[in-house]
């Protein structure tokens, strides 16, 4: 077997074992995975590293490398708000609220989405959705002035965002324009998920509508994609 292909071998192997172990289950040492595959320590690390990247591990110092827990199912389509996806799904969650600014200045292209000034301000929030206390994505709202006077962060934490400014805008969000990309972390993402500057995350944004047409708000969805996956659904007319 080629050198280069040796640790994507040892990866599959080790990912088809992983399937049949439970979550938090200690894997053998380095030593002993490179005694079983007749390889050094470094064909090891990086067949390990391979699968710490892909989510299916978690490799600490000290403690050695184990398995980690399913990823979650996010749908794309039928998009539904994040805490009724994950409640229809019977998945429990927890969210930490990072910051409220009533008074913030957003970029450009968030004022021309909700149809503000140059000179506006918006309200900004932003908080760490989390699901058996690990971090699944970190969660950025940018809300119009009006809304953001009488919005208080504690409001969300039993109930959904959409559910809140629906009761504030005395009307449901009934539209969403949304845009899904995948891109390398920058440090301000990367810090409060918990992963290393310029690790791929996938990035949900979108614009929310209430029945006149009128922007609500702007909400940026920073995935950590070792933890989650992305389902799709769509059904297609017959043709004749």
């Amino acid at each position: 077997m080629a050198r280069e292909a040796r640790y994507l071998h040892i990866c599959e192997a080790l990912q088809h074992q992983i399937e049949t172990l439970r979550p938090n289950t200690l894997l053998p040492s380095e030593h002993d995975l490179a005694g079983r595959f007749g390889v050094s320590r470094v064909t090891i690390r990086r067949a390990l590293g391979l699968l710490e990247r892909s989510g299916v591990v978690s490799r600490q110092r000290g403690r050695g490398t184990t398995v980690n827990p399913p990823k979650i199912t996010r749908w794309l389509s039928p998009m539904h708000p994040f805490e009724e996806d994950l409640r229809r799904q019977g998945i429990k969650f927890e969210t930490r609220i990072l910051q409220y600014a009533p008074r913030h200045n957003p970029s450009d292209a968030v004022l021309e989405s909700l149809r503000l000034s140059r000179d506006a301000s918006v309200g900004f929030l932003s908080m760490l959705r989390l699901v058996d206390d690990r971090i699944i994505c970190l969660d950025r709202r940018y809300l119009p002035p009006d809304i953001a006077a009488r919005f208080d962060p504690q409001m969300i934490l039993e109930r959904p965002v959409a559910d809140v400014l629906g009761e504030l805008s005395g009307s449901a969000i009934i539209a969403a324009h949304w845009m899904t990309e995948i891109v390398a972390a920058p440090r301000e993402v990367a810090a409060p998920l918990g992963i290393t500057p310029g690790v791929l995350i996938l990035i949900n944004t979108g614009t929310e509508y209430l029945p006149s047409g009128t922007p609500i708000q702007v909400n940026t969805m920073s995935y950590r994609i070792d933890r989650v996956r992305f389902q799709f659904a769509a059904n297609y007319a017959a043709t004749p």
